[in-house]
């Protein structure tokens, strides 16, 4: 995918430069990330990779504040945090993937 594949007003933004979210815990946001399949990350342009994964966590922390807070923890996952993260993380990302056509 390249930038002349997004609309007029996408290509001015990412020209101006996405937003990012500042994450409070890389941490965190890494266990949250590696739950999402390599593939999907690598099929984002590397121009607008860090703002739909910090925008996606930062999202996460705001509607799931006890799962990023269970994210926060030392350690591993527990399992029922785990799959609840996968399950949202997976579907914000295939959600976003189809609305800009990335397959």
């Amino acid at each position: 995918m390249e930038i002349s594949d997004f609309k007029e007003n996408e290509q001015e933004q990412i020209k101006a430069g996405l937003s990012e979210a500042v994450i409070s815990d890389k941490e965190a946001a890494k266990k949250i990330l590696a739950l999402v399949p390599a593939e999907w990350i690598k099929k984002i342009p590397f121009f607008v990779r860090g703002h739909a994964t910090t925008k996606t966590i930062e999202k996460i922390a705001k509607e799931h504040p006890d799962l990023y807070a269970a994210a926060k923890r030392e350690g591993e996952l527990p399992e029922k945090e785990r799959e609840e993260l996968r399950t949202i993380i997976t579907g914000i990302f295939e959600q976003k993937m189809n609305k800009h056509n990335i397959h």
